[in-house]
């Protein structure tokens, strides 16, 4: 009865839909190469006319560019000048601080009184511009005034630096807190600093009064989610500035020290102002203060000594970051 009729076994069946599949795959592999390869060869064709149009734009902004290449340049080189004497500690020469001082702060006057009248200054002092910005001139005033804030605060950690060197008690310790201090008053106004630029460009009549008041209104809102965070850490680093004991440890009685050896194992002398940590170690305070401002852990044991709730910038460094909203 079923002899004309051919007889088809469930493998021949699962052959046949592998086949369909693997005929599909290769179909879809087939499509996406393709497509890459169109991509390609757009991306090609487009970009000689790109670089054109980028060349227009920077010679159409040609000195802006030129400014903020040089004045970031300029605080680079500033920003290792002030670790470099701060590392020296007791080791460095007023007069040579003096001299960066003096350096730094004309730089930044007489970057200010070339652009005296391009909205640079009433930013500073949290007053808005009187005219809406154009984008890229509001980009232009945000990374000057940002880079000169930071350019002027050096020139306070230079007078910190002499304060401490010439002080009685050479407290370094003191004078990393005090470093830390300032620069988390620097990123805390630094954050601050372009709003009111920013405020100036989304609040444009042109947009409508609904759409600008809503787009203000949001990067307002996004703008204190951020203050917030540093305002805290500023205040964090007045509560470490204000403790008279260190965090991560005590001072060590002459009794402690002579039972335990009075040579600290990081300089090999005799200890000045010991610290016993919480893992029972003991060193210089300066020593063990320097030690802190790269590693949280014990030089001897690797315990975990020194929380990380507080970045230290006792080493006179900078954020080189550009705070750009």
């Amino acid at each position: 009865m079923n002899e004309g009729i051919p007889h088809t076994s469930n493998s021949d069946v699962e052959r046949d839909d592998a086949a369909r599949v693997g005929g599909a795959s290769n179909r879809d592999a087939s499509y996406h190469r393709h497509y890459i390869q169109q991509a390609t060869r757009w991306i090609e064709q487009v970009l000689p006319f790109s670089l054109l149009l980028l060349l227009i734009f920077i010679r159409q902004h040609l000195q802006g560019f030129f400014i903020i290449i040089w004045i970031s340049a300029v605080m680079f080189k500033s920003n290792d000048i002030i670790r470099k004497q701060t590392s020296l500690k007791g080791e460095k020469k007023t007069v040579v601080l003096m001299c960066y001082s003096l350096i730094f702060m004309v730089h930044v006057v007489v970057v200010r009184w070339w652009y005296w009248n391009d909205n640079l200054l009433h930013p500073m002092i949290m007053v808005p511009p009187k005219a809406v910005p154009p984008f890229w001139h509001a980009v232009f005033i945000i990374m000057v005034n940002d880079i000169l804030v930071r350019q002027a605060a050096m020139v306070l950690k230079c007078v910190l630096l002499i304060y401490y060197k010439n002080s009685k008690a050479h407290n370094f310790r003191r004078q990393g807190q005090m470093l830390t201090v300032v620069e988390y008053w620097l990123l805390l106004y630094r954050a601050v600093l372009p709003a009111p630029v920013w405020y100036r460009f989304f609040l444009n009549k042109e947009y409508g009064g609904l759409f600008s008041s809503l787009m203000t209104g949001l990067y307002l809102t996004f703008k204190l989610t951020s203050i917030v965070e540093k305002v805290q850490f500023f205040i964090a680093s007045i509560k470490a500035l204000s403790q008279k004991e260190v965090h991560y440890g005590a001072y060590a009685t002459s009794e402690l020290v002579i039972a335990e050896g009075d040579m600290c194992a990081i300089c090999q002398e005799k200890m000045r102002s010991p610290i016993r940590l919480c893992c029972k170690h003991l060193f210089c305070e300066d020593c063990v203060s320097e030690w802190f401002e790269r590693e949280r852990t014990c030089p001897l044991c690797r315990a975990l000594v020194k929380p990380t709730d507080l970045v230290s910038f006792a080493d006179g460094s900078t954020s080189l970051l550009f705070q750009l909203f």
